[in-house]
C-alpha cells in the first residue's frame, strides 16, 4: 500500500498540472452591492511559481466582514488557517502556533509560502470586481484588477464559481470549487475569528 501512495499523489500532482492551462468560460462581472450575501465552500487549490507548484485542499467562510479560509495537503493535514476581522489578520499553523499580521497577503505569504489576495478574493469569487479600485474587463471575459487577472467558471446553476483563476506576473493560482454554499448573511452573528478564542 505505501508503495502505491507516491505513484498516486503523482497522479493528482500531473492531473492539477494539465488543468492549469484549460481556458475558462465568459463569465459576466458586476459592480459588488455591498449586499448581505456571503458563502461557505470547500475545494482544492493549487499554485503555480515558474516550474514549482503548490496543491492543497481549502474550506473557505466568506462572513462579509469575517474571512476564514483553512488550508489542508492532499492527505487531510493542516498546513494553515488565516482569518481576517475588523480586528486584523490572525494565522494558525499545524502546530497550533498563531501568527499577525498587518494584512492577509503577508500573512499567507509567511504560513503557505505564497500569496493568497484575500482583500477581494470573496468578491471575485462571487463575480464582482472590488468598489474604489480601477478595473477592466477583458474581452475574453476576464477581470483586471488590482495586478491580478482573475478568470471565472460557472457551476451548473450559472451563478456559483466552479473554477477561479489569477495569475499575476509572479503566481498563477487555482480554485477548483467542490461545493459552494450562499450565506444569508443577515441571520449571522459573526464578528470576529474563532481563532481569537482558542
Amino acid at each position: 500500500m505505501m508503495n502505491k501512495l507516491p505513484l498516486l499523489l503523482a497522479a493528482v500532482v500531473l492531473a492539477a498540472c494539465t488543468n492549469f492551462n484549460t481556458p475558462l468560460k465568459q463569465s459576466g462581472w458586476q459592480a459588488d452591492t455591498g449586499s448581505a450575501e456571503g458563502f461557505s465552500s470547500e475545494g482544492r487549490l493549487a499554485v503555480r511559481e515558474g516550474e514549482k507548484g503548490s496543491y492543497a485542499n481549502f474550506e473557505w467562510q466568506d462572513f462579509g466582514t469575517v474571512q476564514n479560509i483553512s488550508v489542508n495537503t492532499p492527505l487531510g493535514n493542516t498546513v494553515g488557517v488565516l482569518c481576517r476581522d475588523s480586528e486584523g489578520v490572525i494565522a494558525e499553523d499545524s502546530s497550533a502556533r498563531q501568527y499577525r499580521a498587518d494584512s492577509i497577503e503577508a500573512l499567507s505569504q509567511n504560513l503557505l509560502g505564497f500569496t493568497l489576495p484575500m482583500s477581494h478574493l470573496n468578491q471575485w469569487a462571487r463575480g464582482r470586481w472590488a468598489p474604489g479600485e480601477a478595473h477592466e474587463i477583458l474581452t475574453d471575459g476576464r477581470l483586471r484588477q488590482s495586478g491580478w487577472l482573475i478568470g471565472r467558471q460557472l457551476m451548473a446553476d450559472g451563478v456559483s464559481p466552479k473554477i477561479l483563476v489569477l495569475e499575476n506576473e509572479r503566481l498563477n493560482i487555482r480554485l477548483v470549487f467542490d461545493q459552494f454554499q450562499p450565506l444569508d448573511l443577515r441571520t449571522m452573528k459573526i464578528g470576529r475569528c474563532a481563532l481569537r478564542s482558542a
